[in-house]
């Protein structure tokens, strides 16, 4: 059974999926490379992610495991220790490729854990 922390974080989690999304969408990579605020909105969110994705039970993470938490996890670190060493290809990559997938798991997940009362 997913405890209501769990749940919570993965709610948390989407709503700073969403907010690298809009920050993105319709962006070029060149209007990224160029753009510091949105580099900042874009790193701090997905920080956000990995810092909460810390959070997840462990029992959460053993059941829940179609998503590599882990390299979550180490994006966060990757963001909050090397800022000023970061690999800007490597953010644009996440927020592009990898955001999208991550918050359509966290929103059909938080629907069947209603859906199955799980929470």
């Amino acid at each position: 059974m997913v405890i209501i922390k769990d749940f919570g974080i993965l709610l948390n989690i989407s709503d700073h999926c969403v907010r690298v999304e809009e920050t993105i969408l319709n962006l070029k990579k060149e209007t990224f490379d160029n753009d510091k605020d949105v580099k900042d909105i874009v790193c701090f969110n997905i920080f956000q992610i990995g810092e909460l994705a810390k959070h997840l039970s462990k029992e959460f993470i053993d059941e829940f495991n179609e998503v590599p938490w882990d390299d979550i996890k180490g994006m966060r670190d990757i963001i909050g220790h090397g800022y000023g060493t970061i690999d800007w290809d490597r953010v644009w990559n996440t927020a592009t490729i990898d955001v999208k997938p991550l918050h359509d798991y966290c929103e059909r997940l938080t629907k069947e854990l209603i859906t199955s009362k799980k929470y």
